[in-house]
């Protein structure tokens, strides 16, 4: 790309999404966006993705890939770090979500002495007992908030757990939606889309299946032993394979509303590409700021399942008639969300202050 790059976004697990071929995590979702985001308004990006040499096409809309290979799953890490002081450069270095990545990235940023920017992923980043299970990533990971000269936070929430959780302060830069067309199928079922670990709850939607037997269900993700046993019997409810992002577009398209049943999380894509095309979400607890209730994008069981069945049969019963729900939907989303803004407001916690593409 000639001159330096101004930004480099370290996307490990970034492959699926960019080669078209699967699903991947929020984190990667938002930071791909981001960079497309950037290099529309002429700035110089690149996203470092573990992957096979040659498995990606070097620049995907406007953005540079840099490929290095996956360590071994017992180590490597070593390897890792030598690989992106030969090879990777930039102004800014930037990586997302709480793990041994983060202090890996922010020591490469300090030895090259360029800036590091933390962003967070979840309000789960910011509890001490998350990464508890991994050694690793329990040692590294503060070392990385350490390195990092600017956090960037998702939501108010988030702000203040930065506050109190690490003494530092956050800024605070909403997540991108991508634009969508208002859907104009037929809505025919809920949806729960996302990974089946325990802080999602994904146990509460097969119950809720159960508790509204006249509304169809749709699951979405890498079923366990667990929740396939289940959910057998429920013939309301549909357990169906992670997908590719155009994929689950599709499955969007003919919600009623998009179900969390998660406790904590950040700002969750599904929500903005459902918002985005005019579907409402359901939320058990988790409502990122009080945002859905705030702008009636949907509705909140206060933590309890009946209320929840509650809102999802009264929601199944008035799904011909979203008119008013969808509306809101879509100006919320593109007046917080717009990519262009977002990449803005990234502009000025990067520090990028040259006119772009200079």
């Amino acid at each position: 790309m000639g001159a330096r790059r101004e930004v480099v976004f370290f996307t490990p697990y970034a492959s699926p999404l960019l080669s078209g071929s699967g699903s991947t995590g929020g984190a990667e979702t938002q930071l791909v966006l981001l960079a497309r985001a950037l290099a529309a308004r002429g700035r110089r990006v690149a996203l470092t993705v573990l992957a096979d040499p040659g498995s990606l096409r070097t620049i995907i809309d406007g953005v540079e890939i840099i490929t290095l290979p996956r360590p071994p799953p017992n180590g490597g890490r070593a390897g890792l770090v030598a690989g992106l002081l030969r090879r990777v450069d930039a102004d800014v270095f930037v990586q997302r979500a709480a793990g041994s990545y983060t202090g890996l990235v922010g020591l490469v940023a300090r030895a090259r002495r360029r800036r590091f920017v933390y962003s967070s992923a979840s309000d789960l980043d910011f509890d001490a007992t998350y990464l508890a299970d991994d050694p690793t990533a329990r040692r590294l990971f503060p070392v990385g908030i350490r390195c990092a000269q600017e956090i960037v936070v998702q939501t108010d929430v988030q702000a203040e757990l930065c506050r109190v959780e690490w003494a530092r302060e956050g800024t605070v830069i909403r997540s991108i939606a991508e634009p969508a067309e208002q859907r104009t199928a037929t809505p025919g079922a809920f949806v729960w889309a996302g990974r089946m670990v325990s802080y999602k709850r994904p146990e509460a939607f097969v119950e809720l299946a159960s508790r509204v037997p006249e509304a169809r269900f749709w699951m979405v993700g890498e079923a366990p032993a667990g929740i396939r046993a289940l959910a057998a019997g429920h013939a309301n409810l549909e357990l169906l394979d992670p997908r590719a992002r155009p994929q689950l577009a599709a499955l969007l398209e003919r919600a009623v509303a998009v179900v969390s049943t998660s406790d904590r999380e950040g700002m969750p894509n599904v929500f903005l590409e459902a918002w985005a095309r005019g579907v409402p979400a359901l939320a058990l607890s988790h409502d990122p700021d009080l945002i859905i209730e705030r702008h009636g994008l949907g509705a909140v069981g206060g933590d309890s399942l009946g209320r929840l069945a509650q809102l999802t049969s009264a929601a199944w019963a008035t799904r011909m008639d979203q008119d008013a729900i969808a509306a809101r939907c879509r100006d919320y989303v593109a007046r917080e969300h717009a990519a262009d803004a977002v990449a803005a407001c990234w502009e000025r916690v990067l520090r990028l202050s040259r006119a772009p593409g200079a």
